[in-house]
């Protein structure tokens, strides 16, 4: 057994502030790169592609100017022939007004041979016929007015569906060129994070147990976080094919990866089993022990080993001795480096009493459980 030695006090409150600098220094860190991710944006041609720009490329401004003066002719006329409806419309009731008025006249007063009744007759009829002459010019002025605003709503319309093209060719254009240069952003951001990644793995795995610790798991924090939450969100979509793929990457990638730390457990467990008991005592760390012994359950084989009931001294599972007593008589939990009750330094934990057979059957139960 190894001579690991539990946490003392002092040794917690290291322990629990050397999280906390790991802590904040992966915050520092994380809000380093996000802006850095946030700079890459504006990398590639100094930003994204501008939807105006693609459509000024596509020809449409002159069909914006020939529409505006369209619509400016249009508002001309349109307001031209309010104009002429108006004049239309006063002459009208003019010669509505004058013609009752004559009807009037000549309602009140009974024809005669008279030639002065005889001359008024005669030029109210020729005012009216004038009056008359004049709505009708107003009135092809009108129609005539009409049919010009007709033409450039026509020609306004054939124009619309024009720079309706025009627009539509530049859109798509805009959404391949945003596509590459999404993925242009995306590709600087991933040679950014990917090797602050490999150096996070390759750092843990060589330094996590340094007295820096903390600065080891922090730069592992950071790197985490900048490739989970800051990276890939920005992962182009494609139709959403992109991201699909990304995503039962990483789950095949994580469920292999959990098989196969599962298989190196089982192996590294049938291989502890096939050692004797000396040998897999010797090997269980003082805080694997005590975790252990809090949680009911043997060191060696992970397997409860209260089912035997509390005063149990070997495990039922492997047959690894758990429980010893001391000359004193208390009985101590076998890796306690020390006596309970006494206080002199305990014996290692002794190989259990039991036949060539039994020594063979029990690891072979436990593998099969394993297994």
């Amino acid at each position: 057994m190894r001579q690991n030695q539990a946490l003392s006090r002092p040794e917690k409150w290291v322990r629990l502030a050397s999280w906390l600098v790991a802590l904040v220094f992966a915050g520092f860190l994380s809000n380093l790169g996000e802006l850095v991710i946030r700079d890459l944006f504006y990398v590639p041609n100094g930003g994204p592609p501008q939807l105006e720009t693609l459509q000024q490329q596509a020809g449409i401004e002159p069909l914006r100017q020939r529409q505006q003066v369209l619509q400016r002719q249009n508002d001309a006329q349109r307001a031209q022939l309010e104009n002429l409806g108006a004049t239309r419309e006063q002459l009208e009731r003019n010669y509505q007004t004058q013609r009752k008025g004559l009807a009037n006249w000549l309602a009140s007063r009974a024809t005669s041979a008279d030639p002065q009744q005889s001359a008024e007759v005669s030029r109210r009829t020729r005012e009216l016929d004038a009056l008359q002459a004049q709505i009708l010019q107003w009135q092809q002025k009108e129609d005539r007015a009409s049919d010009g605003l007709r033409a450039l709503e026509r020609s306004r319309q054939t124009l619309q569906e024009e720079i309706a093209k025009v627009e539509t060719v530049a859109q798509d254009r805009y959404q391949q060129a945003y596509q590459r240069f999404e993925l242009k952003v995306f590709l600087l951001r991933l040679a950014v994070i990917l090797p602050l990644l490999l150096l996070a793995v390759w750092l843990f795995s060589r330094y996590r147990t340094h007295r820096y610790w903390f600065f080891v798991y922090g730069f592992g924090l950071f790197a985490l976080f900048a490739f989970f939450v800051e990276l890939l969100p920005y992962l182009p979509n494609f139709g959403g094919y992109v991201r699909l793929a990304v995503g039962i990457a990483l789950t095949v990638f994580a469920g292999l990866r959990m098989i196969q730390a599962f298989q190196r457990y089982a192996e590294k467990k049938r291989a502890e089993l096939q050692q004797s008991q000396s040998e897999r005592a010797r090997h269980v760390a003082y805080a694997q022990a005590l975790g252990a012994y809090q949680k009911k359950t043997c060191p060696s084989c992970d397997h409860q080993y209260n089912i035997a009931g509390d005063d149990a001294d070997y495990c039922v599972h492997c047959g690894l001795q758990l429980f010893r007593g001391c000359d004193c008589g208390a009985r101590n939990f076998a890796f306690f480096p020390y006596c309970k009750k006494c206080g002199r330094p305990g014996a290692k934990p002794e190989p259990a009493p039991m036949n060539q057979s039994t020594s063979e059957s029990k690891p072979e139960r436990a593998n099969d459980e394993i297994q």
